[in-house]
């Protein structure tokens, strides 16, 4: 996506590199160079609409979320095209682990929340419970093998609340009170880690 956006974008900045020596004191000319090629470099990677497009991949947990979503709200076969329904499920089976479960992420060992998560979107989307050459029911077992969904941390549980899958006796509260508390205070929502502050905002 960067060098996309670079051959797109092209700068008329030809800066040299500034590398100082171990002993050597920062001058202004060498800041300002640095900081004309950074200014540089940023606005080369800025899209036509004026954001900066990021790869935000990686992640087992926003697919099902959003899966999650259009369910709820009755616009998954609206939204959705067939076409990308398949690319999702491939998607989700690519990371499939041997084991059978999934990870957090593309690369991370089997977790109760990323195997609870994305074997309900293989559901959603259509999957029977046989589907996918055994690899739901290999997740199914991974999750099964381990306690169950119960063991997933509150925020897989909040999606499966959502779906009427879970009793909303079994997590614990979130007050939405919680926001309006000063926002200088340390366990104010707004000021935690800022993934962790866009992903539990919708709880």
């Amino acid at each position: 996506m960067r060098m996309q956006l670079a051959k797109a974008n092209p700068q008329k900045v030809d800066l040299p590199v500034v590398k100082l020596g171990e002993h050597e004191d920062v001058t202004e000319e060498a800041t300002w160079s640095s900081l004309k090629r950074a200014v540089s470099r940023v606005c080369n990677l800025q899209a036509h609409d004026g954001h900066w497009p990021a790869d935000y991949g990686g992640l087992l947990f926003i697919l099902p979320g959003l899966i999650t979503t259009l369910y709820v709200t009755g616009a998954l076969n609206t939204v959705l095209s067939l076409e990308h329904k398949k690319e999702m499920l491939r998607y989700i089976y690519n990371h499939q682990n041997e084991d059978g479960g999934w990870g957090m992420h593309i690369e991370g060992h089997s977790t109760m929340i990323g195997s609870s998560l994305n074997y309900v979107a293989l559901r959603l989307l259509g999957e029977g419970p046989n589907g996918g050459d055994g690899a739901i029911e290999k997740g199914r077992n991974w999750i099964l093998d381990h306690g169950g969904a119960t063991f997933a941390p509150s925020w897989g549980k909040f999606w499966l609340l959502v779906l009427g899958a879970y009793d909303w006796s079994g997590t614990n509260p979130v007050p939405p009170e919680l926001w309006l508390l000063p926002y200088h205070l340390p366990f104010h929502p707004g000021s935690a880690y800022f993934l962790r502050h866009c992903t539990h905002a919708c709880v």
